[in-house]
């Protein structure tokens, strides 16, 4: 069915967050957008209904935003606007159409601004705040260009897309790769992140990246034979570079910091049509390893219970056998 009863979770989202932004019924909201998102079967417009894949990043999403908001509150503004976000990210991973896809990509990034100014620290913020939109404006750009290319080429922009020119999916993986945050364009987003108090730089580290590349995934041609290059190429630099920086981090944060960068690479492993539920699955079960670990790094347990509790976040960020963490890693190998 078409129709705007798909848009509904999201709408129901926005309105709470803009006219009640308060904690208490903010967090009773975000249980209601996951749990409405888990039995929603409307389709609406450019926008799928909720697989199983879908609904897993949607709950990460409402989960994080309530840990992070629990663990530092927020001015009601801010509310507003992570409120904002958090709907755009639910329809971006929903998103079936190039264009509506890049929309979304700026509704989110437009947030952002807002929030690094509402939020983040006094004397870094404006800097933080520029070298967002800077770089988001570049991503932006090339992902702009891969569109004009696959129009002037004659193929639709609903996903799967078909395969295209080589430029065209040169200039949307580099636009994509920059919207991630691949390295080495990674600089901005660390920025971010050292800005915001810790709570929302590991809700940023986790959240955007997570909605980004299940997107790109979902849009991968049906019958393969795209080129890919340059996005395994930042994938795999990625993945080394971070795994180097966090290795040489001074501090547990930063080294957690940089481990996103690098799990992020991993992702690029499931880059091929119909990879995007072993996708979700490893990306739901790193993000929550990773936003507890965050919280731990801060508030540490002591006692033999917090340090088992401890040893199992870093088994799975580590994907040591036999922890969840380490399955979900082999699955983005099948």
């Amino acid at each position: 069915m078409w129709g705007i009863e798909g848009l509904l979770p999201e709408a129901f989202l926005l309105a709470v967050g803009f006219f009640a932004p308060r904690r208490d019924v903010g967090s009773v909201a975000l249980l209601l957008y996951a749990v409405a998102t888990a039995t929603q079967i409307e389709r609406s417009y450019f926008f799928s209904a909720f697989p199983a894949e879908v609904w897993l990043l949607i709950s990460l999403f409402a989960g994080a935003t309530l840990l992070a908001w629990h663990w530092h509150a927020l001015p009601g503004e801010a509310i507003r606007v992570i409120f904002w976000i958090v709907a755009t990210y639910g329809l971006l991973i929903r998103s079936r159409h190039l264009a509506w896809s890049w929309g979304l990509l700026e509704s989110a990034a437009l947030g952002g601004y807002f929030f690094v100014a509402i939020v983040g620290k006094e004397k870094e913020k404006w800097r933080a705040a520029l070298r967002y939109f800077i770089w988001s404006v570049l991503g932006s750009a090339l992902i702009l260009l891969g569109i004009a290319l696959r129009l002037a080429e004659g193929h639709s922009l609903i996903y799967p897309l078909a395969s295209g020119s080589t430029l065209s999916w040169a200039f949307l993986s580099w636009g994509w790769a920059i919207k991630v945050a691949f390295l080495p364009w990674h600089g901005w987003m660390m920025g971010l992140y050292r800005t915001l108090p810790l709570a929302w730089g590991a809700w940023f580290s986790v959240v955007p990246k997570g909605a980004l590349l299940l997107n790109f995934i979902y849009l991968l041609p049906e019958e393969g034979g795209v080129s890919l290059f340059l996005w395994y190429v930042f994938g795999v630099f990625s993945l080394l570079g971070g795994y180097a920086a966090a290795w040489a981090a001074s501090t547990p944060s930063e080294m957690l910091f940089w481990g996103t960068f690098a799990q992020a690479g991993y992702m690029v492993l499931a880059s091929v049509y119909g990879g995007e539920e072993s996708a979700a699955a490893f990306w739901l079960v790193y993000g929550w390893a990773s936003l507890l670990s965050f919280l731990y790094v801060e508030r540490p347990w002591r006692g033999r219970l917090g340090d088992g509790v401890g040893l199992l976040l870093l088994s799975n960020l580590a994907a040591l056998p036999p922890v969840l963490g380490f399955w979900v890693k082999v699955g983005l190998f099948w």
